[in-house]
């Protein structure tokens, strides 16, 4: 007989069991870990749209005002297809990005130049020129990339229906999908083009100063998210034609509040397009997405924030007349009406009461 009993493996049954348990285990645990990552990535996007608010701050004090939401070139006997550089190019020094701000001439050539005419590089070899410039546009800064996103090109580069060497005719400009942004300046409450003055911090030529937010650096967003996967997101470089707003146009850099937060793209406006949210808000967290203030605050606005959009002649597409914020275009319940909550946050002197914003 022998010394010490013969030991059993596990019957099929008793496997069975630890197998089911320890399923059971990573179901009730793989949302709560994929909680926390999410909540990391919404945390990084703050803090970076927390520093682009510091940033505009110190642009204010060196200069005086925020940077214009995108420079709009003026060019004779041409109106369309000229770039303008955009408000995120014009803060690079205060993004410790003082030698790509260098690199990329913002203060002494054209962003039209940049792209399509290498003769205005003073250089011998126009094509070697344009192979740096060609680099250097497709930059990817993670200042400007929100950790949630998940549908740029390649390292970060910006969605295939915004790259802005689209349109371009000159033979020795390569494609160039230019650096993502996941970030857009708050133009307002117009879809203005050219330079005409809207309600936000960033337009066309804008100089937006402290002194000009009258409603409080608090009340104020100057800055929200877009998400690339399905709102085309939009670059931190310029935008395809500095005269227009459009999804090419000056919707790449800044939107405006008449698409809610999160709005589905307009089926009817083409894939490229993204129409709606292509040019408000949006992003992948899930509920709302992130703004910054004019204070430097950032706060997360829900899908449900309070929407009403006054739609009266003088407010949209480029209307000359006064900027009225009170509906005068309805009957019933909705005359009289003033803007939303929503819509509030993104005007800097509105003179309404902010509302409850979270």
């Amino acid at each position: 007989m022998s010394r010490y009993p013969r030991s059993r493996g596990f019957t099929l049954v008793e496997l069975l069991v630890v197998i089911a348990i320890i399923g059971t285990l990573v179901a009730l645990l793989l949302p709560a870990v994929q909680g926390a990552r999410e909540s990391a990535r919404r945390a990084s996007c703050q803090n970076s749209l927390h520093n682009l608010a510091i940033a505009c701050q110190q642009r204010h004090d060196s200069h005086g005002s925020y940077p214009p939401g995108w420079v709009v070139t003026f060019i004779s006997n041409s109106s369309v297809n000229v770039e303008g550089w955009s408000w995120g190019a014009m803060m690079l020094p205060y993004l410790d990005q003082r030698n790509l701000h260098k690199d990329l001439a913002v203060n002494s050539l054209r962003l039209d130049q940049v792209l399509n005419d290498p003769s205005q590089t003073n250089t011998s070899n126009p094509s070697a020129a344009q192979n740096f410039y060609s680099n250097l546009v497709t930059t990817p800064l993670k200042i400007f990339m929100c950790q949630s996103d998940s549908g740029y090109s390649g390292r970060g580069q910006v969605n295939d229906s915004r790259w802005l060497s689209r349109l371009a005719t000159n033979p020795l400009n390569a494609p160039s999908r230019n650096g993502v942004s996941n970030y857009i300046g708050v133009a307002g409450h117009r879809r203005v083009n050219v330079d005409t003055k809207n309600t936000g911090a960033f337009y066309g030529n804008s100089a937006t100063r402290m002194a000009d937010i009258i409603d409080g650096s608090s009340n104020t967003a100057i800055i929200g998210e877009r998400d690339t996967l399905f709102c085309n997101s939009g670059t931190w470089l310029g935008c395809q034609n500095s005269n227009a707003y459009d999804s090419y146009d000056a919707s790449m850099v800044t939107g405006y509040d008449q698409p809610r937060i999160n709005a589905p793209p307009d089926a009817t406006s083409g894939a490229q397009n993204a129409v709606g949210c292509g040019e408000g808000f949006s992003s992948q967290h899930v509920g709302g997405a992130q703004f910054a203030f004019a204070d430097g605050s950032v706060r997360f606005i829900t899908n449900g924030v309070d929407y009403f959009y006054v739609n009266n002649t003088g407010n949209v597409n480029g209307g000359a007349g006064p900027l009225d914020h009170r509906n005068t275009q309805q009957s019933g319940p909705q005359a009289g009406r003033t803007n939303g909550v929503y819509q509030r946050m993104m005007s800097i002197n509105d003179k309404l009461p902010p509302g409850d914003l979270p």
